[in-house]
C-alpha cells in the first residue's frame, strides 16, 4: 500500500474538482481519502491510497485531465509551482518498503514523460541527480535554464507549453499545515516563516490570501518524527504575539500520520501511554490489511 498526494495547479474551478473526484473514484483499487482546493494558492491536492498498479493508473488519469483543463502559461497563484501536475509523491505505508515506492515512482515517471512529452524530475528518495533532490530548489526561478544544465530524468529538456514540468518521487510522510493570522502584514508573515525555517525539518512561506484579506504562514513538516504540529503552531502563536497579532485559524492540507496527533495527546493531555492501536481507524485499517494477506 502507498499514499500518493498529487498536487495540481488548479484551485478555482469547482467543475474540475468534481471531474478529478469522479475520475479517481472510478479507478479500481484506489481510495480517494481527501480532495481539497484553494483559490489563493490556486492549487488542488488529491490524497490517494492504493496499490502500485492502481496508483500509476490514477496518476496517468490526472495528467489526462490536466492536459485538457490546465494551462500553466495562464496560471497565477501565491503557491510556487513548476507544472500543471506539480508534484507527485509516493509514500510507502505499513510494511511497504521505500524501495518499492522508488520503483513505483520510477515506472510512473517514465510513463508520464513518454505519454505526455514533458520533463519529469525525480526528487527526494528517488533523486538520481543531487540538484533535483529538494523540491524548493526546483521551484525557484529559472527552471528552464537549470534543465539545460541538469537534464530531466525523463522526457524532453524543454518545458511543456501548457503542462510545464513535473516532480515525482518516493518520500516519507509529510504534513502540510497552514496558519492564518489576523493581519494584513505580509512582511510579518514572512518574518515568522523565516523564524520557523530555523526549526528542524520545517519549510515555510509567508503568503497573502486575497479571499480572506489576511496573511498566512504556509508550513511543510518534512519529518513529523522530529517536530509535531503543536510545536510548530506554538512557535507561530508566540512569534505572532510578540508582534501584537493573533492567530485566526489553522488548517491541515491532505493527510497527516497518526504520530503527529499522538504527540499532541502526549504533550497537551499528558496521555503518556497512548499508542497508535488505540486509534479506532488505525486499528481497523491494520486488521483489514492482515485479512487481505
Amino acid at each position: 500500500m502507498f499514499q500518493c498526494a498529487a498536487n495540481l495547479s488548479e484551485g478555482r474551478n469547482p467543475e474540475l474538482l468534481s471531474s478529478v473526484r469522479e475520475a479517481m473514484e472510478a479507478v479500481p483499487g484506489v481510495a480517494l481519502a481527501d480532495l481539497s482546493m484553494d483559490p489563493d494558492h490556486h492549487r488542488m491536492v488529491a490524497s490517494l491510497l492504493g496499490s502500485a498498479k492502481s496508483l500509476s493508473q490514477a496518476v496517468l488519469r490526472l495528467f489526462e485531465i490536466a492536459e485538457h483543463s490546465i494551462d500553466l502559461s495562464k496560471h497565477s497563484g501565491v503557491h510556487p509551482r513548476i507544472g500543471a501536475v506539480d508534484v507527485v509523491p509516493f509514500v510507502p505505508l505499513g510494511s511497504t518498503t521505500m524501495e518499492a515506492a522508488q520503483q513505483l515512482a520510477l515506472t510512473t515517471a517514465e510513463q508520464v514523460a513518454t505519454r505526455f512529452q514533458l520533463p519529469v524530475l525525480l526528487y527526494e528518495h528517488s533523486a538520481r541527480n543531487p540538484a533535483h533532490r529538494n523540491l524548493p530548489d526546483l521551484r525557484r526561478q529559472g527552471l528552464q535554464e537549470r534543465l539545460l544544465e541538469n537534464p530531466p530524468d525523463f522526457g524532453p529538456v524543454q518545458l511543456h507549453p501548457r503542462l510545464g514540468a513535473t516532480v515525482m518521487g518516493a518520500r516519507r510522510p509529510l504534513v502540510a499545515f497552514n496558519v492564518v493570522l489576523e493581519s494584513q502584514d505580509l512582511v510579518l508573515a514572512r518574518e515568522i516563516a523565516k523564524h520557523l525555517r530555523s526549526l528542524p525539518s520545517v519549510r515555510s512561506l509567508g503568503l497573502w490570501l486575497e479571499s480572506q484579506r489576511r496573511v498566512q504562514v504556509s508550513i511543510n513538516l518534512t519529518d513529523p518524527e522530529q517536530i509535531d504540529l503543536e510545536e510548530v503552531y506554538t512557535h507561530v502563536c508566540d512569534q505572532a504575539s510578540l508582534r501584537g497579532v493573533e492567530v485566526h485559524s489553522s488548517e491541515l492540507i491532505g493527510m497527516a500520520p497518526a504520530t503527529s496527533f499522538l504527540k499532541m495527546a502526549r504533550r497537551r493531555l499528558k496521555m503518556v501511554t497512548i499508542q497508535p492501536g488505540q486509534l479506532l481507524e488505525w486499528n481497523f485499517l491494520h486488521q483489514e490489511s492482515l485479512y487481505e494477506r
